[in-house]
């Protein structure tokens, strides 16, 4: 849907639609197809521009590949925030989480495969931004989520917040790579039992054990 933008001449319309055309077009064929298997040609022919356009727009198909990333990172971190308002202990909005994150996974295996490769490439390679480091756009939603937790008397306090949001990170992209590794990985299972895991693991419950 194309929403005009306070102020936006003619022409600046007119390349933002045809920009964000692009992604679109980009999001379903990698989604469908796989992204090693979309051509530019196709990418340009599906988008109803010319090849020259496209490169006008974006220098390679990797660009167009970056370009998705903040959308996919809005969807995900919305998602956490839905699931603080919809309520429940912090053990139980992370399992949605998680449970939202497999279902992702399991209904766009291709293009999750490619953004992945595209994380772990941006941590490497001096060529991606920082803005292509998508593990910790997760990072404040998951801090807020259990700063709610410790304010309800639910999450121990003998560990940083923050501390703890870099042990859920951690949990959630190991089981992102496994599956990303071995295709027969039941994303579904393993991060529902590290959901569990975790959740006993920040309570206040474990924090007295620990005493």
């Amino acid at each position: 849907m194309n929403i005009a933008i306070e102020g936006e001449g003619r022409r600046e319309r007119k390349k933002r639609e045809t920009r964000e055309r692009i992604l679109r077009t980009a999001r379903s064929l990698f989604t469908r197809q796989g992204y090693d298997a979309v051509t530019v040609e196709a990418l340009a022919d599906a988008a109803d521009i010319s090849k020259p356009t496209l490169f006008n727009y974006f220098p390679s198909k990797m660009a167009i590949l970056q370009a998705l990333v903040p959308g996919v990172d809005d969807r995900f971190s919305a998602a956490i925030e839905r699931f603080r308002t919809e309520g429940g202990t912090c053990c139980e909005q992370l399992a949605r989480f998680f449970a939202y994150s497999a279902d992702m996974t399991r209904k766009t295996p291709t293009l999750t495969r490619a953004l992945l490769i595209l994380a772990l490439r941006a941590y490497e390679d001096p060529v991606y931004s920082v803005d292509q480091h998508r593990w910790p756009l997760l990072h404040s939603s998951f801090c807020s989520l259990l700063s709610d937790g410790v304010a309800r008397g639910e999450v121990r306090t003998d560990i940083s917040v923050e501390r703890i949001t870099h042990y859920i990170t951690g949990i959630y992209v190991y089981g992102l790579l496994s599956w990303l590794s071995d295709p027969k990985y039941s994303v579904d299972a393993e991060l529902a039992v590290a959901a569990a895991f975790l959740g006993g693991g920040f309570s206040v419950k474990a924090e007295g054990a620990m005493a």
